[in-house]
């Protein structure tokens, strides 16, 4: 029996879909499992997690707002909580952070980490220069003590791996996502036909986090207004993981006065999500170390010419110029510089459409990624 483990299913991100093919996969070979997380929503997240509703366990681990011996006391009793649901198990497959406090739940059980991304105290990414506290110093220290119950780590992108090495001194597998096309093909004359009236539609995706660099794409909208550019852009993504973040961003739009030609789109749905795909001319993913970037292939196999930081992990296997433009996400300047080549160069922007869209056919969910994975999880 395997376990697979998500802090929530009441959100759309790389995280939730790279779970949901994997369970697709294990599900038509007839493997038991079940999934824990703390929360559902079948409405905000993936369709396809519907049909897996009878295998879903609720781990609802409580808070405390007491002393030292209050939060100890808490804590052993959400680990005798969580190694009751997990009691039939055995393996388990965590999929992102939050449950690195219940490590010690998992002893005496097969456990396989899927590392998108190292918690903050490692200092990586956007925390990188980060200072810690005492209280995250010494947790670093039990994390990294309980950690040793985890018999492997995979990760989605090279640098992760290295991540893994310098943190646990383990080695990780890579297992990179697969692509699964979004069914759109993007009307290439259409925006050409915008490029030629100085109008233009950007789109931008993912759950607001703060490396998710929104504050550069309102400046590259701003400069692109100073240039007569009549521009748009729409950002899907949850706005309800990290309100602070997600706040300092509507009120910088407001600040500039670009209500008009920023919607912060939150989390859509499914027809929502497609035609706002279908309107836009170029995708912009700017993020500052991101470790991997799906929603990037997913507008890459609708047509559409993606913009995409250095930093993200999804250059690992695009090409620069060829099939995608690498931008350094902190140079807004150098962003409006790509975005306005493309609109001045209808043949340069049909041909990226062009291969775009073929991008998909190289990498789907089961050889990338489910049957490596299931391989590990089912393994000796």
């Amino acid at each position: 029996m395997i376990a697979f483990l998500i802090n929530e299913l009441d959100i759309r991100g790389g995280t939730h879909k790279q779970l949901l093919k994997l369970l697709e996969y294990t599900s038509a070979r007839s493997d038991d499992f079940f999934i824990v997380t703390k929360r559902v929503d079948f409405e905000k997240t993936y369709p396809g997690f519907r049909k897996f509703e009878n295998k879903i366990r609720i781990f609802n681990p409580a808070d405390s707002h007491g002393g030292p011996l209050e939060k100890i006391r808490v804590l052993r009793n959400n680990i005798k909580d969580l190694k009751s649901i997990i009691s039939d198990a055995e393996c388990i497959n965590i999929h992102d952070q939050g449950f690195e406090r219940f490590f010690s739940a998992f002893k005496g059980r097969k456990v396989i980490w899927q590392v998108n991304d190292l918690p903050h105290m490692f200092q990586v990414g956007v925390s990188k220069n980060a200072r810690l506290n005492l209280k995250s110093q010494l947790f670093k220290k039990i994390f990294l003590h309980d950690s040793r119950v985890v018999n492997k780590f995979t990760v989605n992108v090279t640098k992760n791996a290295d991540r893994i090495k310098e943190a646990f001194n383990r080695d990780a597998d890579v297992l990179y996502c697969g692509i699964e096309p979004v069914g759109i093909k993007h009307d290439v004359n259409k925006s050409l036909e915008r490029f030629r009236k100085n109008k233009l539609n950007l789109l931008s995706s993912g759950v607001f986090f703060p490396y998710r660099n929104y504050e550069t794409q309102v400046d590259v909208v701003e400069a692109l207004l100073k240039q007569g550019i009549d521009v748009h852009l729409n950002i899907i993504g949850s706005t309800e993981r990290d309100k602070d973040y997600s706040n300092k961003i509507k009120n910088l739009i407001s600040q500039k006065g670009l209500q008009n030609n920023i919607t912060v789109c939150g989390q859509v749905d499914e027809a929502t999500f497609r035609k706002l795909h279908e309107e836009a001319d170029i995708f912009m993913f700017i993020n500052v170390d991101q470790s991997w970037g799906l929603a990037v292939f997913e507008a890459m196999s609708c047509g559409i010419p993606v913009i995409v930081s250095e930093s993200v992990g999804a250059t690992e296997i695009l090409e620069n110029d060829k099939n995608a433009l690498f931008v350094n996400p902190k140079n807004p300047d150098e962003i409006v510089s790509r975005i306005t080549d493309l609109m001045h160069n209808p043949e340069t922007y049909a041909s990226l459409c062009e291969v775009s869209s073929k991008f998909h056919e190289r990498y789907s969910w089961d050889d990338a990624y489910s049957a490596p994975m299931f391989k590990i999880l089912i393994e000796p």
